[in-house]
């Protein structure tokens, strides 16, 4: 018999083991769902600061309700063992998702973070600080909810911290400066690693890495964050600023707060944002006492010489100004050299930036579209203005739309049986909504397609949506007084009404002297039991058992 845990909850499998607890696979046999068991390894029962995280993280998380958490069902101590009953999110980590994918598009990786971000938002609204934001900790559930998990460090506002350097406790990669200098987390910490995370998504990789933590912690002290936009410009430039404001090295320069962070997500790939400039944030120095009479003694000698620079300053622009009108009437130099605009199609934007370069011209790295194509890679060049043959200004750039993949179209799915359907549909990015319907016709046959229709155009990056509408399957009542019926007139009578019957011979010596009362060639047991409903699907069957005469 599989084992028990809290008289209720059976494991089935271990899906997951940590430094701190073991997670479990297990059935609710109550409630007959599937759950997540977190246990705390027994080693560990006695340690009071391990103890505390793991009380902590159910504390915290049963505290939380959003869609975009991981939902706590119920905590226990059984004989010493400790354990957390949360829910199971089918599905795999956000850190597994960019392993298998790389690099996520744009609006996907905007569409997961404005999801994260509102989950991390819930849990500032109720005091709470993860500290322990990484992709890792993000399940990405089969129809693209995310659910962030493992509160397991969290800090409510008025909690005393567990050991002196709890402080720096978290995955260094997405460690921000100040809790790397051993400095508390605050929801300015939170704010940092999901600007690691935003990096992580589009990149495909953490910004900073290194083989020993402490030179990893040192980066993310001293270094900027490296340019998304310059490895690829086709990441528009509202969206690297999100990452560059909740990354900054002074915390008061972050975003005050992820509602704010949240309100930049939703905009970020409006039109109205395509040509926004780069912004990057950097911590002020202070003078220090040294710095200060330095300063002010070079001020004091720059006083001295301000009139004798300011004579020559006036004279050389008087100098400048005589050429500048001798230029524009023609007197010297020549007219501006135009150039045509050459051929860029199929070109990616750094191969047509090279191009363009050897004739004075360049892309506009400001005003990049995308869009989807029939026929063109992701990343090449499928349109750009003004176009090939133009004449222009040398210095002149180029706005250029790049491909963002090619098209999938639609498979008709009418007339196809709903559960060939959901199996073909397993594990791709589009995600069945399912609609019985009350109509006649075979069960099971699909008669509706909505959100994309038969043959229409969709991008196969993204997670879409679908509505099936099929034939409903017939549900049934098991009546009573099917025992002791014959079991060939019990099985036409329940076939006719479109039911799936498979009679099942058992020995006479097996049954009960009650089963044998009901007498040879009838019905002596039926599952599902009488009074059940019962609805056919699949390979579904009603069963019916019944021994022969003379056994």
């Amino acid at each position: 018999m599989a084992e028990m845990i809290g008289k209720r909850y059976q494991i089935l499998k271990l899906i997951g083991q940590g430094g701190m607890a073991d997670v479990f696979l297990a059935m609710d046999t109550i409630l007959n769902r599937e759950v997540a068991v977190k246990v705390l390894h027994g080693d560990l029962a006695s340690d009071p600061s391990a103890l505390e995280r793991f009380r902590r993280e159910a504390g915290a998380s049963t505290s939380l309700s959003h869609p975009n958490i991981v939902d706590i069902y119920d905590v226990g101590d059984e004989g010493g063992r400790h354990y957390i009953v949360m829910e199971y999110v089918k599905g795999h980590t956000l850190k597994q998702l960019i392993q298998k994918r790389g690099p996520l598009p744009v609006r996907e990786s905007v569409w997961l973070m404005k999801q994260l971000v509102a989950a991390v938002q819930e849990a500032h609204r109720n005091g709470i600080i993860h500290r322990d934001i990484k992709s890792q900790n993000v399940l990405i559930k089969a129809d693209g909810t995310v659910k962030l998990s493992d509160f397991g460090i969290a800090l409510a506002n008025d909690a005393m911290q567990l050991t002196s350097k709890d402080a720096v406790l978290g995955s260094v990669h997405y460690l921000a400066p100040e809790c790397a200098k051993g400095k508390g987390a605050s929801v300015q910490s939170d704010i940092y690693s999901l600007g690691i995370v935003f990096f992580e998504v589009l990149s495909g990789d953490v910004p900073f890495k290194g083989d020993q933590p402490i030179k990893i912690a040192m980066q993310h002290i001293r270094d900027e964050i490296p340019s998304l936009c310059a490895k690829d410009p086709a990441i528009p430039q509202a969206v690297e600023n999100i990452i560059n404001k909740a990354t900054a090295k002074d915390p008061a320069q972050r975003y005050k707060s992820a509602g704010e962070m949240l309100k930049d997500l939703e905009v970020c790939l409006d039109p109205s944002h395509a040509r926004d400039q780069a912004t990057r944030f950097v911590k002020p120095v202070k003078d220090t006492e040294e710095e200060r009479p330095k300063k002010k003694k070079k001020q004091e000698e720059g006083r001295d010489g301000f009139y004798g620079f300011l004579i020559a300053a006036i004279s050389v622009i008087s100098v400048l100004l005589v050429l500048l009108i001798l230029f524009i009437s023609g007197v010297i130099g020549s007219k501006q050299k135009y150039v045509e605009v050459p051929d860029l199609f199929g070109l990616s934007v750094i191969e047509a930036d090279d191009k363009l370069d050897e004739l004075g011209l360049s892309v506009d790295y400001s005003n990049i579209t995308r869009e989807m194509t029939d026929d063109t890679e992701a990343g090449r060049i499928i349109s750009y203005t003004p176009e090939m043959g133009t004449e222009v200004e040398k210095g002149s750039r180029i706005n250029v739309v790049v491909s963002e993949g090619i098209y999938a179209v639609m498979e008709d799915y009418i007339g196809q049986n709903i559960e060939m359907v959901r199996e073909k549909l397993a594990g791709s990015n589009i995600v069945i909504e399912e609609k019985a319907l009350d109509e006649g016709g075979e069960p099971g046959i699909i008669l509706t397609q909505e959100g994309i229709r038969p043959k229409e155009k969709y991008n196969p990056n993204i997670v879409n949506y679908m509505t099936l509408g099929y034939t409903d399957y017939p549900t049934i009542l098991i009546p009573f007084g099917t025992l002791g019926r014959n079991v060939d007139t019990v099985t036409q009578e329940l076939a006719g009404q479109g039911f799936r019957v498979t009679p099942v011979q058992v020995e006479k010596s097996s049954l009960s002297e009650k089963e044998i009362g009901y007498g040879a060639g009838n019905v002596i047991r039926i599952l599902p039991e009488e009074g059940t409903s019962y609805r056919q699907e699949g390979e579904a069957a009603i069963v019916l058992y019944w021994f022969a005469e003379g056994e």
